[in-house]
């Protein structure tokens, strides 16, 4: 049932309110108020009225006075006020329509033309509050889509990481700067094992936070599959079907991944749909990888990708990223396409991956002027500082059991190893300690049943650094995250251990832990020079 609407009349004559009332209460709820005083304070009412006839000439407070605080006031200001007065000079409807008046008639009224204006003006007002309403509705909803934004981006800067792999062999670092309406960007690096490492850059269709979920799916995958699939072609065969599957909102994300041998160089790389990624070669070579080796994932259903690979020699750099990169644009349509991005990579040289990174953003973000960046932009660069080389002769690769007479085993196969390579007295020494102590402690304590277990053992001969990896599948433990002792303390009050694994990160250029698919992973790093 429609609410019956309301009308204020005010006038100090009785006489004018009487016909006013009697002419419109057949149709509308009445009101009442002899002076300006009582006008406003039922405006101001807990039920006001939805339209006002007002007289101007009225002792204390004219109806100028009245129409002026009422529209003044932000609680009153949106009723209609309609002038019904015996002022007929054109400069007094004229102030009476500048204080913000709906409409204005003069006495004697015409009963018709004034229950006409009457409904038209609540008509008007009454059109006004839904358009408000429905304003409102729509700021709701902005606001909820911005929510949506605001954790769509949360998400996926969540899932990026900032701290990347530590190794000797190559050096890489990479951003995303999500656009104002977040989109679906990502970027991973991650240790496979201790000589590979996979990378992947990918960008998912869509806004929000389905396109933020989406690209969280796509990373999870890529990320289980790799640890134990060494095929990038094989992994991202995987991540489609999955992906393919109920995939209601007809999403899809190109993709470039990579899967590095860090001894030696050679990359594996699939790309799904993505931008060519651009390789420049230590002598300034600038290569684009413009192998394609299937669609946009999750596009088609049980399609087979292929693979190739790249190699890459000592001071050869690769680029990766997304098209928010080449289709950044001007106020003009000016795009700054491949050519910019291929000349700008070209001329970075002698600076490291993370000023590379940071270089370009800054390039783009200045091509297109300040606050216009309308996608994604994901940037991502590698250095590889390694030389293609054989293995043979330069790894040594073993397993011992969980038993401490198994320790001295190793030290001698090391010992045997570091001297076929040349390596000096003061590097073998400290390095056998370090195998003593790390084994001591993985036997001693990474084990909570008395059955057998294998640790691996895997040392290589890097250019001039030695590089240690032992593998158990003890409990998770990283033995470099232990307190240092206090060394200054004396013996009886020093607590015990910690010292040799103090002693290790002190005498080692580089230490690492990281847990793969259930083991503990160790990797020591020490440079040597050749006796």
């Amino acid at each position: 049932m429609d609410k019956i609407q309301k009308i204020l009349v005010v006038d100090d004559e009785r006489l004018n309110i009487n016909v006013l009332v009697e002419l419109l209460k057949p149709s509308y709820k009445m009101m009442a108020a002899i002076n300006g005083q009582q006008a406003i304070k039922a405006a101001n009412s807990n039920s006001p009225p939805d339209l006002i006839l007002l007289d101007i000439m009225m002792p204390e407070m004219d109806g100028y006075e009245v129409c002026k605080q009422l529209k003044n006031d932000p609680k009153t200001k949106d009723i209609p006020i309609i002038f019904v007065t015996a002022m007929g000079q054109e400069e007094s409807e004229a102030k009476g329509l500048d204080l913000g008046a709906a409409d204005y008639l003069t006495k004697p009224i015409s009963p018709a033309i004034v229950e006409a204006r009457v409904k038209t003006q609540l008509a008007l007002k009454q059109r006004h509050e839904e358009l408000k309403s429905a304003y409102k509705i729509i700021e709701e909803q902005k606001k909820r889509m911005q929510n949506e934004l605001d954790v769509g981006r949360e998400i996926q800067l969540a899932m990026v990481p900032s701290i990347f792999p530590a190794s000797h062999m190559y050096n890489i670092y990479a951003s995303l700067e999500p656009a104002r309406e977040v989109g679906g960007d990502f970027y991973d690096v991650f240790n496979i094992d201790e000589e590979h490492v996979c990378f992947c850059v990918g960008d998912v269709s869509g806004k929000g936070v389905p396109a933020a979920l989406f690209m969280a799916m796509a990373k999870t995958l890529i990320k289980s599959r790799a640890s134990n699939d060494p095929s990038t072609a094989s992994i991202v065969t995987h991540v489609n079907d999955e992906l393919s599957q109920d995939n209601e909102g007809c999403l899809f994300v190109t993709l470039f991944v990579c899967i590095l041998n860090t001894l030696t160089g050679k990359v594996l790389t699939t790309n799904a749909g993505h931008n060519p990624p651009i390789l420049r070669r230590a002598n300034g070579v600038i290569e684009l990888l413009k192998r394609l080796d299937g669609p946009v994932v999750a596009a088609i259903e049980g399609f087979a990708y292929k693979e190739g690979f790249v190699q890459l020699n000592k001071g050869d750099s690769l680029l990766i990223f997304t098209d928010g990169v080449t289709e950044a644009d001007t106020a003009h349509g000016e795009f700054y396409g491949d050519p910019r991005l291929v000349s700008l990579f070209e001329n970075t040289e002698n600076r490291s991956p993370k000023q590379m990174v940071e270089q370009i953003l800054s390039d783009v973000h200045e091509f297109e002027g300040q606050g216009r960046q309308a996608d994604d932009i994901t940037v991502m660069v590698l250095d590889y500082l390694g030389e293609m080389q054989s293995e043979q002769d330069k790894t040594i690769s073993f397993q011992v059991t969980n038993a401490l007479n198994e320790i001295e085993k190793v030290v001698d196969l090391f010992d045997e190893f570091a001297t076929n390579n040349k390596v000096n007295q003061k590097v073998k020494s400290t390095i056998s300690m370090a195998l003593d102590d790390l084994l001591t402690n993985v036997v001693s304590y990474g084990y909570n049943d008395e059955q057998q277990h294998k640790i691996g053992v895997r040392i290589s001969v890097v250019e001039s650094s030695i590089v240690v990896v032992i593998t158990d599948d003890g409990m998770p433990f990283n033995p470099f995250q232990m307190e240092n002792p206090n060394t200054k303390a004396s013996i009886e009050e020093r607590d015990m251990g910690g010292l040799g694994i103090h002693l290790v990160k002190k005498m080692f250029d580089h230490v690492a832990y990281h847990r793969n698919i259930e083991k503990n992973v160790v990797t020591l790093v020490k440079q040597f020079t050749a006796k």
